[in-house]
Protein backbone atom coordinates (compact mmCIF):
# COMPACT_ATOMS: atom_id res chain seq x y z
CA UNK A 1 0.00 0.00 0.00
CA UNK A 2 1.35 3.40 -0.81
CA UNK A 3 3.02 5.18 2.48
CA UNK A 4 4.73 8.18 3.34
CA UNK A 5 7.89 6.87 5.08
CA UNK A 6 9.79 8.62 8.39
CA UNK A 7 12.21 11.61 6.54
CA UNK A 8 8.71 12.11 4.88
CA UNK A 9 9.41 10.78 1.49
CA UNK A 10 7.32 8.83 -0.09
CA UNK A 11 8.15 5.38 -1.37
CA UNK A 12 8.42 4.34 -5.08
CA UNK A 13 5.25 4.38 -6.91
CA UNK A 14 3.22 6.78 -4.21
CA UNK A 15 3.95 9.82 -6.05
CA UNK A 16 0.10 11.16 -5.78
CA UNK A 17 -1.38 14.84 -4.31
CA UNK A 18 -3.84 12.47 -1.87
CA UNK A 19 -1.10 11.10 -0.49
CA UNK A 20 0.60 14.61 -0.04
CA UNK A 21 -2.32 16.59 0.89
CA UNK A 22 -2.78 13.58 3.91
CA UNK A 23 0.50 14.28 5.31
CA UNK A 24 0.70 17.99 5.48
CA UNK A 25 -3.23 18.14 6.92
CA UNK A 26 -1.99 16.01 9.56
CA UNK A 27 0.93 18.24 9.97
CA UNK A 28 -1.07 21.48 9.91
CA UNK A 29 -3.89 19.69 12.05
CA UNK A 30 -1.11 19.12 15.06
CA UNK A 31 0.17 22.47 14.76
CA UNK A 32 3.86 20.92 13.29
CA UNK A 33 3.00 24.03 10.66
CA UNK A 34 2.09 27.12 11.57
CA UNK A 35 -0.93 29.80 10.30
CA UNK A 36 0.67 31.53 7.71
CA UNK A 37 3.51 29.85 6.96
CA UNK A 38 4.62 29.35 3.27
CA UNK A 39 4.41 25.96 1.83
CA UNK A 40 6.78 26.00 -0.65
CA UNK A 41 6.23 23.46 -3.89
CA UNK A 42 10.19 23.18 -4.64
CA UNK A 43 10.98 22.23 -0.78
CA UNK A 44 8.31 19.89 -0.55
CA UNK A 45 8.80 18.00 -3.91
CA UNK A 46 12.16 17.50 -3.05
CA UNK A 47 11.35 16.29 0.58
CA UNK A 48 8.58 13.60 -0.50
CA UNK A 49 10.86 12.98 -3.93
CA UNK A 50 8.44 14.10 -6.33
CA UNK A 51 8.08 16.37 -9.15
CA UNK A 52 6.31 19.99 -8.59
CA UNK A 53 3.02 18.88 -10.09
CA UNK A 54 1.85 16.11 -7.76
CA UNK A 55 2.46 18.66 -4.83
CA UNK A 56 0.71 21.78 -6.84
CA UNK A 57 -2.32 19.28 -7.03
CA UNK A 58 -2.19 18.45 -3.47
CA UNK A 59 -1.49 22.41 -2.01
CA UNK A 60 -5.10 22.57 -4.24
CA UNK A 61 -6.38 19.69 -2.35
CA UNK A 62 -5.87 21.96 0.66
CA UNK A 63 -7.44 24.86 -0.21
CA UNK A 64 -10.52 23.24 -1.09
CA UNK A 65 -10.46 21.61 2.29
CA UNK A 66 -10.06 25.77 3.82
CA UNK A 67 -6.71 24.45 5.29
CA UNK A 68 -4.00 26.70 2.83
CA UNK A 69 -4.72 30.00 0.52
CA UNK A 70 -2.85 29.52 -2.80
CA UNK A 71 -1.76 33.04 -4.43
CA UNK A 72 -1.01 33.39 -7.71
CA UNK A 73 2.97 34.10 -8.05
CA UNK A 74 3.40 34.42 -4.27
CA UNK A 75 2.60 30.34 -3.15
CA UNK A 76 0.66 28.61 -0.79
CA UNK A 77 0.45 29.26 3.03
CA UNK A 78 -1.55 28.10 5.89
CA UNK A 79 -4.49 30.14 6.66
CA UNK A 80 -4.23 32.06 9.78
CA UNK A 81 -7.82 33.45 11.49
CA UNK A 82 -8.15 36.47 13.77
CA UNK A 83 -10.67 35.98 16.13
CA UNK A 84 -13.39 37.41 14.62
CA UNK A 85 -12.99 35.53 11.54
CA UNK A 86 -13.04 32.66 13.32
CA UNK A 87 -16.35 33.34 15.01
CA UNK A 88 -17.78 34.35 11.56
CA UNK A 89 -16.83 30.68 10.51
CA UNK A 90 -19.13 29.33 13.04
CA UNK A 91 -21.63 31.97 12.41
CA UNK A 92 -21.53 30.58 8.65
CA UNK A 93 -21.39 27.20 9.88
CA UNK A 94 -24.04 27.07 12.72
CA UNK A 95 -26.72 28.62 9.43
CA UNK A 96 -25.67 26.07 6.68
CA UNK A 97 -25.45 23.40 8.79
CA UNK A 98 -28.72 23.81 10.55
CA UNK A 99 -30.40 23.99 7.05
CA UNK A 100 -28.77 20.79 5.60
CA UNK A 101 -29.59 18.69 8.67
CA UNK A 102 -33.34 20.25 8.92
CA UNK A 103 -33.73 19.24 5.36
CA UNK A 104 -31.80 15.74 6.09
CA UNK A 105 -33.88 14.54 9.11
CA UNK A 106 -37.52 13.91 7.38
CA UNK A 107 -35.32 11.84 4.44
CA UNK A 108 -33.30 9.86 6.46
CA UNK A 109 -34.21 6.27 5.69
CA UNK A 110 -33.24 2.94 7.66
CA UNK A 111 -29.95 2.26 5.37
CA UNK A 112 -29.14 6.59 6.34
CA UNK A 113 -29.79 5.07 10.04
CA UNK A 114 -27.23 2.34 9.65
CA UNK A 115 -24.69 4.71 8.55
CA UNK A 116 -25.53 7.13 11.12
CA UNK A 117 -25.60 5.01 14.34
CA UNK A 118 -22.07 3.24 12.62
CA UNK A 119 -20.45 6.93 12.74
CA UNK A 120 -21.92 7.61 15.66
CA UNK A 121 -19.92 5.06 17.73
CA UNK A 122 -17.18 5.33 15.69
CA UNK A 123 -16.96 8.77 16.57
CA UNK A 124 -17.40 7.94 20.42
CA UNK A 125 -14.57 5.48 19.52
CA UNK A 126 -12.17 7.55 18.49
CA UNK A 127 -12.98 10.73 20.87
CA UNK A 128 -9.76 11.20 22.83
CA UNK A 129 -7.73 10.00 20.10
CA UNK A 130 -5.97 11.39 16.80
CA UNK A 131 -8.24 10.28 14.65
CA UNK A 132 -11.18 12.24 16.64
CA UNK A 133 -11.29 14.84 13.68
CA UNK A 134 -12.10 12.14 11.08
CA UNK A 135 -14.60 10.62 13.48
CA UNK A 136 -16.29 13.44 14.27
CA UNK A 137 -16.86 15.04 10.82
CA UNK A 138 -17.44 11.53 9.71
CA UNK A 139 -20.68 11.45 11.98
CA UNK A 140 -21.70 14.80 10.93
CA UNK A 141 -21.41 14.07 7.41
CA UNK A 142 -23.85 10.77 8.04
CA UNK A 143 -26.38 12.94 9.63
CA UNK A 144 -26.60 15.59 6.35
CA UNK A 145 -25.86 13.18 3.23
CA UNK A 146 -29.91 12.27 3.39
CA UNK A 147 -30.55 16.19 2.42
CA UNK A 148 -28.89 15.45 -1.10
CA UNK A 149 -27.00 18.99 -0.77
CA UNK A 150 -23.78 17.79 -2.33
CA UNK A 151 -22.54 21.71 -2.84
CA UNK A 152 -23.86 22.61 0.52
CA UNK A 153 -22.01 20.04 2.21
CA UNK A 154 -18.71 20.62 0.00
CA UNK A 155 -19.37 24.19 1.80
CA UNK A 156 -19.64 23.15 5.22
CA UNK A 157 -16.59 20.78 4.81
CA UNK A 158 -14.43 23.61 3.76
CA UNK A 159 -15.39 25.88 6.57
CA UNK A 160 -15.01 23.14 9.08
CA UNK A 161 -10.97 22.56 7.81
CA UNK A 162 -10.92 27.05 8.15
CA UNK A 163 -11.19 26.15 11.73
CA UNK A 164 -9.82 22.39 12.30
CA UNK A 165 -6.54 23.38 13.53
CA UNK A 166 -7.93 25.24 16.39
CA UNK A 167 -9.14 22.46 17.79
CA UNK A 168 -6.33 19.84 17.79
CA UNK A 169 -3.96 22.78 18.44
CA UNK A 170 -3.99 22.91 22.75
CA UNK A 171 -6.47 20.35 22.83
CA UNK A 172 -8.99 22.96 22.22
CA UNK A 173 -12.06 20.41 21.84
CA UNK A 174 -10.90 16.75 22.52
CA UNK A 175 -10.34 17.69 26.59
CA UNK A 176 -14.25 18.13 26.27
CA UNK A 177 -14.82 15.03 24.28
CA UNK A 178 -18.07 13.82 27.35
CA UNK A 179 -19.22 17.15 26.72
CA UNK A 180 -19.34 17.25 22.54
CA UNK A 181 -20.15 13.80 22.61
CA UNK A 182 -23.17 14.15 24.97
CA UNK A 183 -24.06 16.98 22.20
CA UNK A 184 -23.82 14.29 19.87
CA UNK A 185 -26.32 11.75 21.45
CA UNK A 186 -29.22 14.75 21.85
CA UNK A 187 -28.50 15.50 17.87
CA UNK A 188 -29.06 12.24 17.21
CA UNK A 189 -32.30 11.68 19.92
CA UNK A 190 -33.88 14.61 18.08
CA UNK A 191 -33.24 13.19 14.32
CA UNK A 192 -34.38 9.69 15.63
CA UNK A 193 -37.87 11.67 16.93
CA UNK A 194 -38.09 13.35 13.85
CA UNK A 195 -37.91 16.75 15.32
CA UNK A 196 -36.15 19.11 12.62
CA UNK A 197 -36.46 21.61 14.64
CA UNK A 198 -35.13 20.41 17.52
CA UNK A 199 -32.20 18.57 15.66
CA UNK A 200 -31.58 21.79 14.35
CA UNK A 201 -31.46 23.79 17.82
CA UNK A 202 -29.68 21.19 19.43
CA UNK A 203 -26.79 21.11 16.65
CA UNK A 204 -26.72 24.55 16.93
CA UNK A 205 -25.73 24.84 20.83
CA UNK A 206 -22.97 22.26 19.93
CA UNK A 207 -21.76 24.27 17.08
CA UNK A 208 -21.81 27.59 19.82
CA UNK A 209 -20.45 25.78 22.71
CA UNK A 210 -17.47 24.40 19.91
CA UNK A 211 -16.91 28.53 18.77
CA UNK A 212 -16.71 29.66 22.42
CA UNK A 213 -13.87 26.99 23.50
CA UNK A 214 -11.94 27.93 20.65
CA UNK A 215 -12.48 31.46 20.89
CA UNK A 216 -11.29 31.15 24.59
CA UNK A 217 -8.20 29.18 23.49
CA UNK A 218 -7.08 31.74 20.87
CA UNK A 219 -7.91 34.39 23.92
CA UNK A 220 -5.54 32.03 26.29
CA UNK A 221 -2.88 32.38 23.34
CA UNK A 222 -2.91 36.16 22.77
CA UNK A 223 -2.39 36.93 26.26
CA UNK A 224 0.52 33.88 26.43
CA UNK A 225 -1.39 31.60 28.45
Amino acid sequence: MSTVNAAGRLRRGTTTPDLIADTLRDEILRGVVAPGQALRQEELAERFGVSRLPVRDALLRLEAQGLVHVYPNRGAFVISLTSNEVREVYEMRILLEGDILERAVPRMTGDDWRRIDAAHAESVRSANGPEWVEGDWAFHRALYAPADRPRQLATIEQLRGTVARYWTVRDALPSRSAEWLADHDAIVEACRARSSVAARRRLGDHLHRAMEAVLARMAEDAAGG
